[in-house]
């Protein structure tokens, strides 16, 4: 093995992988968006990126930035374990430190870890200059659109001198779009992608098996299904009829939206009554996909909160006949989710196997998690943990977070039980199995989920699918984005060898 030599990185520490290099190389000429699979050394490439610009501007700083606390503190501690830096000039930079001391860690550290949001905030208070920085590097770099805050920073440093920028994803989305806003809001000029069939990074990829666990609704829930499909059939009609051409849940907010827009400047009361049947079908698909593809405790969790709240829209659903057959067979159904007894019964199995597999479960959202908790709690070997975002009544703090994660790799937890938190940037330790217990129809979620196993050993992916639903429907969705931006981003690397110019096709969009 050969490792990377530069004066500001530790001797015998950082591989030198032949594909990080060339990537690095293209980096230290132009700012580049740097697209490689979760656990193949992201970090890595932007650490000897940091340590050629220290080399080359000894009087200039480096600032990173992600989007959350855990993921800076994580990036903090990659720096100070491979570069030959005093650890203290190594600084994390969140909203919390007061504005006088973050003035004084932009001083005076070497390598800056921060929020973008407290980057932004500085700027627009003069509390930090960007022209002492020599290279900025934007993780998760696939959220620089729109009014993101990412947005906002580039923009301002890309007017200083001798600047450098390097965006970090492991996939900024399959819409070509949505790719070409994104190198632009960070005025890329180069891009650079690997995946785990290219020539270059095959033998650093570890085998990955992939199994498909299908389930079966049962006959009770099959027929409560049937029953909302055919309530939201009706109600979609309807709205049709206005000229709201809604067949899905994202045609739907984007009808909530539009009708919303309209209100504003016109208080016609027909606004209101499409905006109460919007919403009422928004709830009836959410009970749907709750019923379809999470679990039976979570699917009344949700029913509980509707009886509770008093909107129109809720009223709406409460008051339908058909939705009120469609949560009497819910409520009165006896068994959990053929998925929840499939996850147990997994587990089970791989933990009989070996008591120390590291297991990691995928699900997206907050009220089954406590349902996957409550059943998982019961299998013989298995010690679970929750890790969840911020928000809501029991949301986790960061602090809480980063101590999870933390007790997860030492071994205090066997099984990890997360929301979309532990899909993006965090890295957390390889495991063993990798459960989604639900598809998602995104590709930069779907990759990142598949980037928790494999890093360091052989692993496995087990997609839980629960058939002739929405499971089987969002599986495919991700698989095709991902091929599609794939075929994109390696069109954008190809222009870019060619001599063709990447701002030339980013701006003929």
């Amino acid at each position: 093995m050969t490792f990377v030599r530069s004066p500001y990185i530790k001797n015998n520490v950082l591989e030198a992988r032949p594909y990080q290099e060339s990537i690095f190389a293209t980096a230290t000429k132009s700012n580049t968006l740097c697209v490689l699979p979760t656990g193949m050394g992201k970090t890595q490439v932007a650490i000897m990126l940091a340590a050629y610009r220290l080399q080359k501007y000894p009087d200039k700083k480096i600032l990173m930035m992600a989007p959350t606390r855990p993921l800076c503190a994580q990036h903090q501690k990659a720096f100070q374990n491979y570069m030959d830096i005093n650890e203290e000039n190594v600084v994390l930079v969140t909203g919390v430190i007061h504005p006088q001391d973050r003035m004084h860690y932009y001083q005076n550290a070497q390598i800056i870890l921060a929020t973008p949001q407290t980057i932004q905030n500085d700027i627009k208070n003069g509390v930090i200059g960007l022209n002492s920085i020599s290279l900025m590097i934007f993780d998760e770099c696939h959220r620089a659109i729109r009014d993101y805050a990412y947005t906002y920073i580039a923009k301002m440093y890309s007017l200083n001198v001798n600047h450098l920028i390097l965006g970090l994803t492991a996939s900024p989305g399959g819409d070509e779009s949505k790719i070409k806003q994104i190198c632009d809001n960070l005025s890329i000029a180069s891009v650079e992608i690997r995946t785990e069939k290219d020539s270059d990074v095959i033998e650093y990829v570890k085998q990955i098996d992939t199994e498909y666990v299908k389930v079966d609704l049962p006959d009770e829930l099959k027929k409560a299904q049937d029953i909302m499909k055919l309530t939201l059939k009706h109600d979609m009609d309807e709205l049709r009829r206005y000229d709201l051409n809604v067949r899905g849940m994202r045609d739907l907010l984007d009808a909530q939206k539009k009708v919303m827009n309209d209100i504003q400047t016109d208080k016609k009361p027909i606004y209101f009554h499409l905006v109460a049947q919007i919403t009422k079908c928004i709830k009836v698909y959410h009970l749907l996909e709750m019923m379809e593809t999470q679990s039976i405790k979570a699917a009344r969790t949700y029913i509980t909160k509707l009886r509770q709240k008093k909107t129109s829209s809720d009223k709406r659903v409460m008051n339908d006949v058909g939705i009120l057959n469609a949560i009497k067979i819910i409520e009165t159904y006896e068994k959990e989710h053929p998925k929840m007894i499939k996850i147990a019964e997994i587990l089970e199995q791989q933990l009989a196997l070996d008591k120390n597999f590291k297991i990691i479960v995928f699900s997206h959202f907050r009220d089954n998690i406590d349902s996957l908790e409550s059943v998982l709690k019961e299998v013989k070997g298995c010690t679970p943990a929750i890790l969840i975002g911020q928000s809501g009544e029991k949301g986790q703090t960061q602090k809480e977070q980063i101590d999870v994660i933390k007790d997860y790799e030492a071994g205090v937890y066997n099984c990890l039980i997360t929301s979309p938190i532990g899909e993006e940037g965090l890295h957390l330790s390889s495991a063993d199995i990798a459960i989604f217990y639900d598809s998602v129809a995104s590709e930069i979620r779907t990759i990142q989920r598949r980037g928790r196993v494999g890093r360091t050993k052989l692993g496995k992916i087990i997609f839980l699918l629960t058939r002739n639903t929405r499971d089987e429907t969002y599986r495919w969705v991700a698989e095709n984005k991902e091929k599609k931006m794939k075929e994109i981003l390696k069109g954008m690397q190809e222009d870019n060898n060619n001599d063709r110019g990447l701002m030339k096709f980013i701006k003929s969009a």
